[in-house]
């Protein structure tokens, strides 16, 4: 959402895009930007897949999610590089992906709540050339990481997907936790 809260602002801007303005915009985002329901648009989803290949955008952005207000409660971040690059470092990382046909369906349906209609083949073929753009963008590349937990819901509902993956956290912290504590008492994990 971060990108498409620049993609935004860069649509919405008065003067002629560069890359110093999306930088700009990147430098000056706040929380409060990312709650408008426009960042769902075609245009911004697109324009943000070819603002995320300015490396200066990115660093800016990256730098904004590594200050994310609730790191030290812990936070919940999604994205195509939050496990490889902004916290490579995590606990925990998922990869969640589902089939074409299944995302075009749900992006059609997102579109259809702003009053936005695009055909399958439409959105299908901009899903692929993001994901092909993203992929083999040099500076932070859409990647699975090997420690990841890859979760393909193309047959899930959110609903389920949530609880699934809320599931695995709290299993997974409570091993954190316990191995944490025998480390201390100088047990092995």
């Amino acid at each position: 959402m971060l990108y498409r809260a620049v993609a935004h602002k860069c649509l919405r801007s008065k003067s002629t895009f560069s890359s110093d303005t999306a930088i700009f915009f990147a430098k000056n985002i706040e929380p409060t930007d990312l709650d408008n329901p426009e960042l769902r648009s075609e245009a911004c989803g697109n324009f943000a897949s070819k603002l995320a290949e300015i490396n200066r955008v990115r660093q800016e952005l990256v730098l904004f999610q590594r200050n994310f207000p609730h790191k030290k409660a812990g936070a919940v971040l999604d994205g195509r590089d939050i496990g490889s690059v902004v916290f490579p470092d995590a606990k925990i990382k998922f990869f969640v992906t589902a089939d074409l046909a299944v995302r075009a369906k749900r992006r059609i349906d997102q579109y259809k709540k702003i009053g936005q209609e695009y055909s399958v083949k439409d959105i299908s073929n901009k899903l692929e050339e993001r994901d092909r753009r993203d992929r083999n963008r040099k500076v932070s590349p859409l990647i699975c990481m090997p420690e990841a937990i890859v979760y393909d819901n193309s047959k899930v509902s959110f609903k389920r997907l949530n609880k699934e993956i809320i599931e695995i956290v709290e299993k997974k912290y409570k091993s954190l936790k316990l191995n944490t504590i025998n480390k201390k008492k100088g047990q092995e994990p």
